[in-house]
C-alpha cells in the first residue's frame, strides 16, 4: 500500500510544479526521502515564525498560504494546488517560518525533512540552487499579487483575483466572500455587489463558501479595463 501511495505521489510531483522541472536523480532523491503525510481540512501545516523546518509538496486536495509582515496578522493571499510546494524559507536562512499553510480540503502532502535537505545540499551544492528555484516560482506568484492589489477600482481587483483564483482551482474556487476580500483588499459590501454584477453578466455562480467562474477570460479582460463596468 505504502508502495503504491508513492507511486502516487512521485506522478503527481515528477509531472507538475518545481520538482518536475529538476533533474532525475535529484527528483527521485527527493521521493526517496521524503514522507508521506495526511492532513484533514482546516489543519495548520505550518505558522509563520514556527521553528525551521523543511518542505512539502503537495499531492492532492487544496492548500491556502498566508503571509504577513511582523507587525500584523496573516493574510490568505494564495491557493496551493497538486505539484505546489513551499517551505523552502528555513533551508536558506536558517530562521522561523514566514508564511503560514493550511489545509483547506483534506491533503496528501510529501515532506522532506530539513536534516535529509541539508545531507543532499552537503553531497551535492547544487542541490541549494535547486532548492533555491522554489522561491524564484514564489516571486512569480507574489508579481501577480502585487498586481492585482495595484487596480485601483475595487470590482475590477476583485475580478483579477477571481481569475488568478480559477487559473489554480477551477471551476469551483472554494472561498467565502470574507477571504475573497482580504485577497482583493475589498470590503464585504465591494464583493457582494461585484459578485451580484459578475453573476448577472455570466461570468460566475456563487453560493456559501464557493465561487463557481464561469467565464475567467471574461473576468481578466474586465479586470484590465476592456470590458465595461
Amino acid at each position: 500500500m505504502q508502495e503504491s501511495a508513492r507511486a502516487g505521489a512521485a506522478s503527481v510531483l515528477c509531472r507538475s510544479g518545481w520538482l518536475s522541472r529538476q533533474p532525475e536523480p535529484f527528483q527521485a532523491e527527493v521521493m526517496a526521502r521524503g514522507l508521506l503525510q495526511a492532513f484533514p481540512a482546516g489543519e495548520v501545516i505550518y505558522r509563520i515564525d514556527g521553528p525551521p523546518g523543511g518542505i512539502y509538496g503537495l499531492v492532492g486536495g487544496t492548500l491556502r498560504v498566508s503571509i504577513a509582515p511582523s507587525h500584523a496578522a496573516p493574510r490568505f493571499i494564495q491557493f496551493g494546488i497538486a505539484g505546489a510546494w513551499a517551505g523552502e524559507g528555513p533551508f536558506l536562512t536558517g530562521e522561523p517560518r514566514r508564511a503560514e499553510l493550511a489545509a483547506i480540503s483534506d491533503c496528501t502532502l510529501l515532506h522532506l525533512p530539513l536534516d535529509a535537505m541539508n545531507q543532499m545540499a552537503a553531497r551535492d551544492p547544487n542541490a541549494i540552487r535547486r532548492f533555491a528555484a522554489i522561491t524564484v516560482g514564489h516571486f512569480d506568484v507574489l508579481a501577480r499579487v502585487i498586481d492585482d492589489l495595484m487596480i485601483p477600482q475595487a470590482s475590477r481587483r476583485i475580478a483579477s483575483v477571481l481569475n488568478r483564483a480559477a487559473w489554480l482551482v477551477a471551476p469551483t474556487v472554494p472561498i467565502s466572500q470574507a477571504d475573497l476580500g482580504a485577497m482583493a483588499n475589498a470590503s464585504r459590501k465591494q464583493v457582494n455587489a461585484a459578485l451580484a454584477q459578475f453573476a448577472e453578466r455570466g461570468w460566475v455562480a456563487y453560493a456559501y463558501r464557493s465561487i463557481r467562474v464561469l467565464d475567467a477570460p471574461a473576468l481578466l479582460r474586465f479586470s484590465a479595463g476592456e470590458e465595461r463596468g
